[in-house]
């Protein structure tokens, strides 16, 4: 992201959403990514972090996550799959700095914490009072963020494909079982990590592909790796 113009911090989300509704203006979650050129430009950042949406709740196997709750608290959850996602995501110095809010909002496809999300029935809260699935808020991004709320406690199964066992996955399947029905998630094959059919995981994906693999390179993870999940979820 380019050098910012401005810098607001509003203290509550109705000064927020007031301060986003001007062109130009874009939430600031953990700021991993900001300032990462030099480049100068008419950006203004809203700096979320005094808006209290780092909380965490517990209602049976529901768990509500703030936006701005910081991917190394997410790690310390009970939950394997989760916590594990959290710990692949990013480096440990930059786990005390990313939100959840804002590796939605970053939507970076080859995340493995947003594959985790998806098949744990992730809905989305906005300011604005509306809910949605994450799946519909990642094909069409809107709205302020304050919090996600999601499943915890059925299986988990997370399996990747890397250059090395600490890089960035090139292709990574996570999927969760509920009952008879297995939520799958696939990584490093669309704009974004996406939920697939269980049954025919690589249909009508057209994967990108890249220094790290061919389209048909990621096509042939996706299926071996899919396979692998579902094997270990039966």
């Amino acid at each position: 992201m380019p050098l910012v113009a401005a810098y607001h911090r509003p203290t509550d989300i109705t000064e927020a959403l007031d301060l986003l509704a001007s062109p130009g203006r874009i939430p600031l979650a953990g700021g991993t990514v900001i300032n990462a050129d030099r480049r100068p430009s008419s950006l203004e950042a809203v700096d979320l972090q005094a808006l209290s949406l780092d909380s965490m709740s517990v209602d049976g196997d529901v768990i509500t996550l703030g936006a701005m709750l910081r991917l190394d608290e997410v790690m310390q959850l009970s939950d394997d799959l989760l916590a594990e996602a959290a710990r692949r995501e990013l480096p440990s110095t930059l786990r005390t700095v990313a939100t959840v809010g804002g590796t939605i909002g970053a939507a970076d496809p080859d995340s493995t914490m947003l594959a985790a999300l998806l098949v744990s029935g992730t809905i989305v809260h906005y300011a604005q009072g509306e809910d949605r699935s994450l799946a519909e808020h990642l094909a069409s991004p809107s709205g302020l963020i304050i919090s996600v709320s999601l499943s915890l406690g059925a299986a988990a199964a997370l399996e990747t494909t890397g250059r090395t066992p600490m890089d960035t996955p090139i292709v990574a399947a996570v999927g969760r079982r509920f009952g008879s029905n297995v939520l799958l998630a696939l990584t490093g094959v669309g704009p974004h990590p996406v939920l697939v059919d269980a049954a025919d995981p690589t249909r009508d994906l057209a994967p990108p592909g890249d220094f790290r693999g061919s389209a048909a390179y990621r096509l042939h993870l996706a299926t071996t790796l899919s396979a692998r999940v579902m094997e270990a979820l039966a």
